[in-house]
């Protein structure tokens, strides 16, 4: 973690000297700050501040759960190299946390999350409903999303109470994670590790969607995908293998 948040710095330091106009943004979220959560903490609350909680108490309840919680910092590192690494429009650590949309509303997501678990579901569910006022994304905290995940754009993204995503997904705009509408329970997707979803895909009811797959674009996923198989279609159908993602 001290090796990216030392990354961010130097990246700073060169656009506060290169453009003069992006200077302020840095001053407020990434200079003075001690750490990735403080500089974290400052750019959440920021954005999902409102009438009801202001700025200043929503950045010292992001930075209590941020820094009390290993594996919700262990998810939020391995999702920053994970754009850094697999987004073709990524150049710098510093443009993702400060502006990508995706990475912002993940984290915020198992903010919420750390509260469904402590039993404070009501918490979870404004701090939900704040992410989709700012982010236009609709992600239940009851959901459970693995590490190393790059969701791109994002805007429209909904993911049920019930859905799980493993590790090292990608997820484009406009997907839908969600039930049939004619059962209740466990009644949303199971994505396992290493899945790619295209834009405007939508997965449907209590299925598996199993490691190494490809979701074209636009499909419409209504059963289980077998490991290393690319879909596509309405119905979603076989279309071919899938490349690991790296």
């Amino acid at each position: 973690m001290q090796e990216i948040w030392r990354r961010i710095l130097t990246e700073s330091q060169g656009f506060t000297k290169s453009e003069p106009l992006i200077k302020k943004i840095i001053d407020y979220n990434i200079s003075g700050k001690k750490d990735l959560w403080g500089s974290l903490g400052s750019i959440l609350s920021n954005k999902l501040a409102n009438n009801y909680l202001s700025q200043a108490e929503l950045k010292q309840l992001i930075v209590e759960v941020l820094e009390g919680n290993d594996n919700i910092k262990e998810q939020i590192i391995t999702d920053l190299n994970a754009y850094y690494d697999r987004d073709f429009a990524c150049e710098t650590y510093l443009e993702v946390i400060l502006f990508y949309r995706g990475f912002q509303a993940v984290s915020a997501y198992r903010i919420a999350r750390s509260f469904y678990l402590d039993d404070q579901k009501l918490t979870a569910k404004y701090f939900q409903n704040r992410i989709f006022e700012v982010y236009a994304m609709d992600i239940h905290p009851g959901a459970k999303l693995g590490k190393g995940v790059v969701v791109d754009h994002g805007i429209g993204l909904v993911i049920g109470e019930t859905s799980e995503i493993g590790d090292n997904a990608f997820i484009f705009h406009n997907v839908t994670l969600g039930g049939t509408g004619h059962e209740g329970g466990d009644r949303h997707p199971k994505i396992k590790n290493n899945v790619f979803i295209g834009a405007g895909a939508t997965i449907l009811g209590n299925i598996i969607i199993n490691d190494n797959v490809n979701i074209a674009a636009g499909s419409i996923v209504t059963k289980d995908v077998q490991t290393n198989t690319t879909v596509a279609g309405i119905p979603a159908k076989v279309i071919g293998q899938a490349k690991k993602l790296q």
